[in-house]
């Protein structure tokens, strides 16, 4: 007896390790499950990584801020509470402070170029510092923002002057003071009714939130100069990544870095050049596309971004080498 009762715990730890084995590694977004990056760029990738991985490590995307809010997804990956996360880099100030380069206006026009940049800056080891805590699957960023206008579109930067603007960041907010403007935190459900009520007198953000929130209805005026883009990363836990099998861990890395940041961009540009295309045939969107003069007034006005991104880091050295760095990759 005492021997078929060792024999049975025995099976019934070996039953419990080989379910504690195959848990399900959660996927955490804050976007909605048909938000652009829920549905176009973290469900795929968990499609097609779970082709290739074991039948014991599988993903599971927990969209709509289900495992905690957007400023907290880095912390929730640091943490364990989940195991993938996508992160908006500057929605926790000082913790990844060399990815915010893409933020400095002029600097970055598309997706392709804000991926081209942060990962030259990987692979040189300048985002060592502030992604050692983590598995890297992406770093990527957005396109350049436009200027979104409720009442009036911002043909220069002095039209902007007086007006209160939904900011992106802590930096979005110093650029607007660059131009006598002043930068109001709203999140991103509710920049729609704080439009519509006059809170905010404007927004710049990219074509899909344009899209997706239906600010075409209360922002009709879109000025194309550039804006800053926003660093965007995709993080996984590290403790996950080493617990997982040789195999396993193969598939993760063929699925992370340049190409698979080159893959997002890729969709990420597309989607945008297609939004806009689709709202340019609309005639109740005024669409103010800058000549040259005016996008010379537009630069000249953040003239000091530069100087003010570098000075504001605690390391000015290693962010002016950055940011050299960034200029060098676009060609500047």
């Amino acid at each position: 007896m005492l021997k078929l009762l060792t024999s049975t715990g025995t099976l019934a730890l070996a039953l419990a390790a080989t379910t504690l084995e195959a848990r399900e590694m959660r996927v955490s977004s804050f976007e909605p499950a048909q938000g652009f990056y829920s549905s176009k760029v973290l469900q795929p990738w968990i499609d097609q990584v779970n082709e290739k991985l074991s039948d014991d490590a599988k993903f599971k995307l927990y969209p709509g801020s289900i495992l905690g809010a957007p400023p907290a997804q880095a912390d929730l990956v640091k943490a364990g509470v989940a195991d993938v996360a996508l992160v908006v880099p500057t929605y926790t100030p000082g913790v990844f402070p060399m990815t915010g380069v893409v933020e400095i206006p002029g600097l970055v026009a598309n997706g392709k170029e804000g991926a081209n940049i942060l990962n030259t800056l990987a692979e040189d080891g300048a985002l060592d510092a502030e992604y050692r805590d983590y598995k890297v699957i992406a770093v990527f960023s957005t396109p350049a923002y436009r200027f979104l206008m409720t009442d009036a579109a911002a043909m220069m930067p002095e039209d902007l002057k007086g007006k209160k603007l939904r900011s992106p960041s802590k930096f979005g907010s110093d650029l607007f003071d660059m131009v006598g403007a002043s930068g109001v935190g709203v999140p991103a459900p509710q920049v729609y009714e704080n439009l519509e009520r006059g809170v905010v007198d404007g927004a710049v953000w990219v074509m899909d939130a344009y899209r997706t929130f239906r600010l075409n209805e209360v922002a009709p005026y879109v000025t194309t100069a550039g804006f800053m883009a926003q660093p965007m990363s995709i993080l996984m836990n590290k403790n996950t990544y080493n617990s997982l099998s040789d195999a396993d861990k193969a598939v993760i890395d063929s699925m992370s870095g340049r190409a698979t940041a080159e893959w997002i961009a890729g969709v990420v540009d597309d989607t945008d050049a297609e939004v806009e295309a689709a709202f340019r045939a609309d005639d109740k969107v005024t669409f103010v596309d800058p000549d040259s003069d005016a996008m010379q007034a537009w630069a000249a006005a953040f003239t000091n971004a530069a100087d003010t991104w570098v000075g504001q880091q605690t390391d000015p050295e290693a962010a002016a080498a950055a940011l050299a760095r960034a200029h060098e990759v676009v060609g500047d």
